[in-house]
């Protein structure tokens, strides 16, 4: 006979019911190599810079330069307006140095709901300058807590320096003090015009207008036209696991977590359902399933609804309630495709940051955190170089960040085969530490 569930939500007193271990989707090895990735070792020698946070990553030999002191004079033009082209702009603003960004949605245009912060991405943000902003919008979480779709604990665990955020409060927070001279908007990016010895002159974008720079930076997403442009071989995976998801604006819910990010598993494996709180009154909820095993829905809400009540019939309370609250007109589904390993990111004057260049599985919860630390470690690289074209400077950029990236994209395919499996009772959660 099956053991009666555990309880675990306790609506009366707001809180959680909760013991042992928890980990999402990682075994104690996937841990390791999680830890692994953003450690030194992964670096080349002599690019750690240690009397700095540990996200920065200066080239062999270089020196920082010093804070607001102005850069060499070239031009340099940002091509996509989200987190690794804001983060970017921030810094090296900070460092003397002045971009114009080319974004094709409008001012309050942010796709995504939100993400985790991660340790490394506190440390990026460090050195942006924003750690302080973004931690006053973001919500701490202080643990995680993983079961199965009947209510049993499978594991806990305690988080450090893990936070939810809502995408359009971290904008918010990034972009602050940025000059709006320097932002274009409704800037949808076509192709490139280059010089007869292959390097590029200009941007030309869908609605005609065009810039000419020295260095360009591609931070237009996973599915980045720039990197197209420039590398037309590469390939992002097929997308074996979708996600719904959804948002929920609740101050009762949210404060029901108690700081958990938590998630619920089916014991076949295969689908599960998450939610993190964002904010006070925001919470974050996605529902991961195989498209091999259950087809995608049609992107209409009455469909959306009724495939997550389908898939979730039966499990525990707190997800019947989400559902319940959810308005499925703000539902998204979301692709989690990984990119194939690019040999550089960087081709002539034109460099790739964030998923552009390095698209990974949501598994890793890394994406946001990465970008963040591409572009301090870009910015910072350039200002110490002779000229915003230094080959010298692109190559330790994509170097130590390819060094960096690799685990990860490993551990996120790791990651996403354990998902497809049934759970285990040895997973350990790869967030939070990085050492």
């Amino acid at each position: 006979m099956r053991p009666a569930p555990t309880p675990f939500w306790n609506w009366k007193s707001q809180g959680f019911r909760s013991s042992g271990k928890v980990g999402l989707f990682a075994t104690e090895n996937s841990t390791s190599a999680f830890r692994n990735a953003t450690s030194r070792a992964n670096y080349p020698p002599g690019a750690w810079d240690s009397s700095r946070p540990r996200a920065v990553v200066l080239p062999p030999g270089e020196r920082t330069r010093k804070e607001g002191s102005p850069v060499h004079p070239g031009k340099v033009a940002i091509i996509g307006g989200g987190i690794a082209g804001t983060a970017f702009a921030q810094r090296y603003r900070q460092l003397g140095g002045q971009v114009s960004i080319h974004e094709r949605g409008g001012p309050q245009h942010h796709p995504g709901m939100g993400f985790i912060l991660l340790a490394n991405g506190f440390e990026a943000l460090s050195s942006v300058g924003r750690r302080s902003a973004v931690e006053k919008l973001s919500y701490p979480l202080t643990d995680c807590t993983i079961r199965d779709h009947r209510g049993n604990t499978l594991l806990d665990e305690k988080l450090e320096w893990a936070h939810g955020i809502t995408r359009s409060a971290f904008l918010e927070a990034l972009s602050r003090g940025l000059p709006e001279s320097w932002i274009r908007h409704g800037q949808a990016f076509s192709h490139f015009e280059s010089n007869p010895n292959g390097r590029v002159r200009r941007a030309i974008f869908e609605n005609g207008e065009q810039v000419e720079a020295d260095l360009f930076l591609g931070c237009d997403g996973a599915n980045s036209r720039v990197r197209g442009e420039i590398f037309p071989t590469a390939k992002l995976s097929g997308s074996r696991v979708i996600e719904l998801v959804s948002e929920i604006e609740s101050d009762l819910l949210v404060a029901r977590t108690r700081k958990r990010f938590m998630k619920f598993r089916h014991e076949e494996g295969g689908l599960a359902l998450g939610l993190v709180p964002a904010s006070r009154r925001k919470l974050i909820w996605y529902l991961q399933f195989d498209a091999e095993k259950y087809s995608t829905p049609e992107a209409d809400p009455g469909r959306l609804e009724s495939f997550t009540r389908l898939l979730t019939q039966g499990w525990p309370g707190p997800v019947l309630q989400l559902i319940q609250a959810t308005d499925f007109r703000r539902t998204r589904i979301c692709h989690t495709g990984a990119l194939e390993p690019l040999n550089a990111y960087f081709r002539e004057n034109v460099a790739l940051l964030g998923d552009a260049a390095h698209a990974m599985h949501s598994f890793t919860s890394q994406g946001v955190n990465t970008a963040i630390e591409d572009a301090v470690l870009l910015a910072e690289t350039l200002a110490n170089s002779h000229s915003s074209t230094s080959r010298h400077a692109l190559t330790s950029y994509s170097e130590a960040r390819k060094a960096a990236i690799r685990p990860l994209l490993k551990l996120g395919n790791t990651l996403q085969d354990e998902f497809l499996a049934p759970p285990t009772v040895d997973q350990r959660i790869p967030l939070a530490t990085t050492a």
